[in-house]
């Protein structure tokens, strides 16, 4: 396609966004039948799951909790505007001497590496989407627009909503379980510590 057209992008796209396969969606929800049939997916029945880059896991965060600023263009985020705006990620300002801290836990491009990342899975990613100020304020908004969003206001109801909307899963009686406990023991915590 691209030596027949001379080059041209075009053709080429037009070829693969209708292609069935470029359409595939990597949620498992409703795909029950699949999953009986052909667990390892080997036959293609989904899309298989990828990691999220970092610029995507701080874009997601800001998108659920409806800050995200999705203008386009403008000026790069300066480091020192960071930690406080709401635009997408893709305008921060980052060099090797100046790189957000958030981003670098979940293996920014590097930009000594030709913008290589690597793929690591490291106890500091777990704390910073526990501690870091962007997820405990981003936190309080997703819950809030999940409970607004129930029919039935009870714990069990907000758990397969949030595994649904957050992340695009149907939630498993396992993780059910162990969301509920979670949320019981939260809820048993003295108010200074739930805040």
């Amino acid at each position: 396609k691209l030596l027949g057209n001379n080059w041209g992008m075009k053709s080429l796209h037009w070829g693969i966004v209708p292609a069935a396969a470029y359409r595939m969606s990597s949620s498992s929800i409703g795909g029950q039948d699949n999953r009986k049939k052909d667990p390892e997916n080997r036959y293609w029945w989904r899309r298989m799951p990828i990691r999220l880059e970092s610029q995507v896991v701080r874009d997601t965060i800001l998108f659920l909790s409806g800050v995200l600023d999705r203008s386009m263009g403008g000026p790069p985020v300066l480091p020192e505007q960071q930690e406080t705006s709401f635009r997408r990620s893709l305008y921060f300002f980052h060099s090797d001497n100046y790189r957000n801290l958030f981003l670098t836990t979940f293996d920014e491009a590097s930009v000594k590496e030709c913008y290589r990342r690597e793929q690591s899975i490291v106890p500091q990613q777990a704390l910073a989407l526990t501690n870091s100020r962007l997820i405990q304020d981003a936190s309080k908004k997703i819950a809030q627009s999940i409970s607004q969003s129930l029919v039935v206001n009870e714990d069990r109801a907000f758990v397969q909503k949030a595994f649904t909307w957050i992340l695009g899963i149907e939630v498993s009686e396992y993780e059910q379980k162990a969301a509920l406990h979670a949320l019981e023991k939260w809820e048993n915590l003295p108010n200074s510590f739930r805040e």
